[in-house]
């Protein structure tokens, strides 16, 4: 039984690390079985949809695991601003995987719909909602102005995921720094001087 586990584990993270660096279209079950030393019956039987089954996996397990991500950030004791720090932390850190979550996205069109829907509900749910509902609260309380949380959200989201120390620089102090830029670009704007 380990085995099998093992092998199904093995696959679903070759496929991540694929689809991060081909897409969906560039990943072939030939190539998996083969990093991971099974035949391509195998990958059947543990995944008896094919690809798009291995791919729901891969999909399921990213939304998992950068949601936990997510809210051990949201869990930070503080201010708003502590909170975004944190989250913004994360991406700076290299925590969440920029690349397989766009080809995620991006490989959802070669699902069926039902598949597509699944993936999209657990995102929202695990990733989009709890950076909304921490932007609600910010605005309820007058610390965010009166805008859309949803549009706030993703605007933040969107922009901590863009920053990524270089190859040159990956240090915790390099990482921090980057997410203060973040939060403070976020919570005063790219104007001149601070309010």
């Amino acid at each position: 039984m380990p085995r099998q586990s093992d092998t199904r584990v093995r696959a679903r993270d070759e496929f991540a690390r694929r689809l991060a660096d081909y897409g969906y279209l560039g990943v072939s079950l030939d190539d998996i079985a083969k990093a991971v030393d099974v035949k391509k019956a195998s990958l059947y039987h543990h995944f008896p949809g094919g690809k798009p089954s291995l791919f729901m996996e891969v999909a399921d397990h990213y939304t998992k695991e950068a949601s936990a991500l997510l809210q051990n950030a949201l869990a930070t004791p503080g201010t708003l601003r502590d909170k975004l720090l944190a989250l913004a932390a994360s991406y700076a850190q290299g925590t969440y995987n920029s690349a397989l979550s766009n080809q995620i996205y991006y490989a959802t069109r070669h699902l069926e719909d039902d598949q597509r829907a699944a993936i999209s509900h657990a995102y929202v749910r695990g990733l989009i909602e709890p950076v909304t509902d921490l932007m609600a609260e910010a605005v309820a309380t007058g610390e965010l102005r009166q805008a859309d949380p949803g549009f706030l959200a993703t605007a933040f989201m969107e922009l901590a995921a863009t920053v990524h120390p270089t190859q040159d620089d990956r240090t915790a102090s390099s990482a921090d720094r980057l997410a203060r830029d973040v939060v403070d670009l976020f919570l005063r704007g790219a104007g001149p001087g601070t309010p």
